[in-house]
């Protein structure tokens, strides 16, 4: 960095996100509620391309004076905006345009990675758990087996540019994968585990996508305000006999993902 260079302080960052703003006076009608209309102000300013994906807001005093209305005001019509995904809040931080979708390319035989195209974001993967357990009866079901059958449960968060954007859970037969453990440690891929226990290819045998709402655990998990509207995947994978090795559940921000088959 130049010496010259001068690093912009927090005030003098909100007052560039005020000029978004600027030029842009928000003027009160008549004909519906103060929250309405400036959540449609709002939105407008990022649909038009004004307010740019992964921009963040100013603070909630500065804008309520720019808009002049109250916090409590603004408060409603920006929750709003989070709900329907259009803003998402990182705690400690402040709040952000979503970022424009990443695509998710469902195929055989491909790890995350390669199926994941996230326009230049960085892509991260925190690993939650990894335990073996008796089966539950649904993981029984789906994977076709013996009642408490051991299997291995893997729980971990995608992250886009360190936000949160896919937590799931995935589960493996424990009898087909006695060396999970070291093999997931090295690249943290479950394709990596596949292949070293002897599966070079494996196929989507079953895509499920539903929509809903984020629960309380999902909003805190994925950064988001709980009942904004999340897509669930419900996944397995076979090897080439048919045989399922993988059961995956998993939950996306709606606007965070576009999914092509």
């Amino acid at each position: 960095m130049n010496q010259n260079t001068k690093i912009p302080t927090p005030h003098e960052r909100s007052v560039n996100r005020l000029l978004a703003f600027d030029g842009l006076v928000f003027r009160p009608r008549s004909d519906s509620p103060i929250w309405q209309q400036i959540y449609d102000h709002i939105f407008n300013l990022i649909e038009s391309g004004c307010l740019p994906p992964g921009s963040q807001l100013p603070g909630e005093t500065h804008l309520a004076e720019k808009l002049a209305v109250t916090r409590i005001t603004l408060r409603r019509a920006l929750q709003q905006l989070q709900h329907e995904g259009h803003l998402t809040a990182r705690k400690g931080v402040g709040i952000f345009v979503r970022n424009l979708p990443s695509t998710f390319t469902v195929r055989d035989g491909q790890r995350f990675l390669d199926n994941f195209e996230a326009h230049g974001q960085k892509i991260g993967t925190k690993t939650l758990l990894i335990v073996r357990e008796p089966a539950e009866p649904a993981a029984a079901e789906r994977l076709r087996l013996a009642p408490d059958a051991a299997i291995i449960r893997l729980c971990r968060i995608r992250t886009s540019d360190k936000q949160p954007v896919y937590v799931n859970t995935k589960v493996f037969p424990a009898n087909l994968f006695p060396d999970f453990e070291q093999t997931y440690d090295v690249r943290q891929s479950v394709t990596d585990v596949f292949r070293a226990h002897g599966i070079e290819n494996y196929r989507r045998a079953e895509t499920r996508i539903s929509g809903g709402f984020a629960s309380p655990d999902e909003a805190g998990i994925l950064r988001l305000t709980p009942g904004t509207p999340v897509f669930r995947i419900n996944a397995v994978n076979e090897d080439r006999n048919g045989i399922p090795i993988e059961w995956t559940r998993g939950c996306w921000p709606l606007t965070s993902v576009e999914f092509v088959f």
